[in-house]
Formats: structure tokens, C-alpha cells, sequence
């Protein structure tokens, strides 16, 4: 009797007191619906899932346009040189003052008979000395050194080539065959080109749904699935000089599931996508004995954003399965399925009845 009395005492008064003896993680202090900051000062916005919601939590194709439209929007412009750059200068009535180049097979060769430009922007020719052409377009070089030439020749036409582009250059990192740096030309160079400029994506470790584009200090998380699916083909992003583009490794493609699911476990995203219906199928599904099917979560962090966003999904109803099958998942979710209140009692007597088993062991003792 007196076994009871203690272990009914130390269960209400832990529950009183919120002394924390369940084993788990807790979700009692989530709210409902709405922001909030948890102890740790993290912010964190809790988003109820219905039919009616499920488009405004997840508008994808409404962030694409707004974050991703202005990276497609390519204004065609002349190219400009710039230092590094090798230039060819012919002049064609006089080729013993500038010898014309052929047979230009690499850059030494290209260094040896072009003009390079200088790291303040100048290259010096016969007769008229230093002179300026970075920044410039090749016609208008042409036109500049055909008017100061006029001065010395009476033919001063020229004829102006690049014989190697090594002033604007792109670099391509992760799981390519061949990363490093490479050179911009004159011509239009789609990212997909710019990764086959790299030997393309590494069929055994890379991600080919999984990009990632840094340009002018911000971070672009481009998954092409999702891109395609809202009209912009990675064919029309045009990469833009000191761009850096990241292939991701695709065993980091994750989402993890946790709590009274049927198997907690990390899950490998398909290249096709997966929804939460999908993550949870294949974590063996609810646990029947412990899951609690009203308080599902979706934990997801926002790459360029200081808070997180929790997905709160009710899913008692088994025809509100639809809802988990239309919600996508994203790399590095996490998923919790929390425990029934009968289970978290269940856990909690478990816990106490060895405690109240010493108390009497002591208590005999005594006697």
C-alpha cells in the first residue's frame, strides 16, 4: 500500500512541479499557430496544415518567381575586355610592324604572339605606345586605334581578335569530374554548359536535382525539378562572371525521421522528389502502439533565414493522408511524430515504479 501511496505521490507531484521524467523530446510548448521564441532565443513559426493552408506554407512556384525570375532575366551585351584578356592586332597593309598570328593552339602560344592586357587595363603597341582597352568592346578598340594610327599610317585599318579569354572566369565546385576555375568568352554560357565545362556532374556522388549558384555574396538552392515544373530551364541561366556554382553530393540529400515513427532513420531523397506520405512509408509508417496521429511535425530550416519553420499536420483522419501526400519535402527536413498521452504515461510509471521499489527497499531497512 504504501508502494502506491509513493509512486501516486511522486507522479503528481512531478507532474505538478513539471519535472521533466519522460523520456523524449517534448512538444508541449509549441502553439498552435503562430511565432514564437523558445528559450534558446530561436525563432520559430508554427504552421497548421490544412487543405486551405497547405498552398501558402508551401508556394513554390510563387518563391521561384519572386527569388529565382530575375537570374533568367539575360540582357544580350557586347562583351567587354577585360585585364588578363590576349588580344590579336593585325595590321593588314603593314605586317611588318604588327606579324600576323596562326596556329594559336594554347594560352603560352597566345602570350607569345597576342597582347595581353595588363592588370591596370593597358596593352602597348607599335607606334602609338600604352594604351587603354579594358572595359571597352572590340569595335570600339578597333575604331579608337584606327583614328590614333591615322595620325602615323596612311592605311590604318586593323583588324582586332581575342586570342584568349582570361579575364572573366566562373568556378564550378563539388561533385563534378573536374572542379576548378574557368574563362568566360564573348558567347552565352548556360549553366548547364558551365558543368559540362567541368566534365559534368559525378554520376556516382552527385546530385543533378541539387545546385547551388553564389553570385554577388548571395546563395541561390536551385532544384532543377522544381524549376523546370515552373518554366525556367537552367538551358536559359546565363552564368555571369566570378559566379560560383556548387554541385551537391547527393548522399547529404536527407530527411530525417524521429519520435514513434516505425523505424527513426535518415531517408535518401529521390531525384523526383518526395512527399511526407513517402518519408513516412518508408520509415515503416506510425507506430501503432505509441504514435500520437494528431501531432505530426515537419522541422524545416530556412537556408537565408534566422528562423524555423514547423510544419503541424493532424492526420486522425486517414482520408487526410492526401494532405501528407501533396506536402513536398525539402533536403535536411525533420520529421517527429510524437508520442500519445497514453504512452508518455505509460513511460512515466515505468520510470517511477523501480524509484518507489527503492524507496521501499530503504523504508524496510529502516524498520
Amino acid at each position: 500500500m504504501r508502494i502506491i501511496q509513493y509512486t501516486a505521490l511522486l507522479i503528481v507531484s512531478c507532474f505538478i512541479s513539471g519535472c521533466a521524467i519522460t523520456s523524449g523530446l517534448q512538444t508541449y510548448d509549441l502553439p498552435k499557430e503562430g511565432v514564437y521564441q523558445t528559450d534558446l532565443g530561436t525563432q520559430v513559426n508554427v504552421i497548421q496544415l490544412t487543405q486551405e493552408s497547405l498552398f501558402a506554407a508551401q508556394p513554390a512556384e510563387i518563391n521561384i518567381h519572386q527569388n529565382y525570375a530575375h537570374l533568367f532575366n539575360n540582357s544580350t551585351k557586347n562583351y567587354k575586355l577585360s585585364p588578363g584578356d590576349i588580344l590579336s592586332i593585325y595590321l593588314w597593309a603593314y605586317p611588318e610592324i604588327t606579324p600576323q598570328t596562326s596556329n594559336i593552339s594554347n594560352n603560352q602560344s597566345a602570350q607569345a604572339n597576342g597582347y595581353q592586357i595588363d592588370q591596370n587595363g593597358y596593352i602597348q603597341f607599335p607606334i602609338i605606345g600604352r594604351y587603354k582597352v579594358a572595359g571597352k568592346s572590340l569595335s570600339q578598340v578597333n575604331t579608337e586605334l584606327r583614328n590614333q594610327l591615322s595620325r602615323y599610317l596612311r592605311t590604318p585599318d586593323v583588324i582586332i581578335r581575342v586570342l584568349a579569354y582570361q579575364g572573366k572566369y566562373f568556378s564550378v565546385q563539388g561533385n563534378v569530374q573536374q572542379s576548378g576555375r574557368f574563362f568566360l568568352s564573348d558567347q552565352p554560357l548556360s549553366l548547364y554548359a558551365a558543368i559540362g565545362m567541368a566534365g559534368g556532374i559525378n554520376s556516382e556522388t552527385g546530385d543533378k536535382t541539387s545546385l547551388i549558384l553564389v553570385r554577388d555574396g548571395q546563395s541561390y538552392y536551385l532544384n532543377t525539378l522544381e524549376l523546370e515544373k515552373a518554366g525556367y530551364s537552367l538551358h536559359n541561366l546565363i552564368i555571369q562572371p566570378n559566379d560560383t556554382l556548387y554541385v551537391n553530393a547527393r548522399e547529404n540529400q536527407k530527411v530525417y525521421v524521429m519520435g514513434e515513427s516505425g523505424n527513426n532513420r535518415a531517408v535518401s531523397m529521390r531525384e523526383q522528389g518526395m512527399s511526407l506520405s513517402d518519408v513516412l512509408g518508408e520509415s515503416l509508417g506510425l507506430n501503432p502502439l505509441s504514435a500520437s496521429r494528431s501531432k505530426i511535425y515537419v522541422v524545416r530550416s530556412q537556408p537565408n533565414s534566422a528562423h524555423t519553420e514547423v510544419y503541424h499536420m493532424d492526420l486522425t483522419s486517414i482520408a487526410d493522408f492526401g494532405l501528407a501526400n501533396q506536402f513536398k519535402m525539402r533536403s535536411n527536413d525533420i520529421v517527429y511524430v510524437d508520442a500519445s498521452g497514453l504512452a508518455r504515461w505509460q513511460r512515466v510509471v515505468n520510470q517511477v515504479i523501480p524509484f518507489s521499489s527503492l524507496i521501499n527497499t530503504a523504508n524496510s531497512l529502516g524498520n
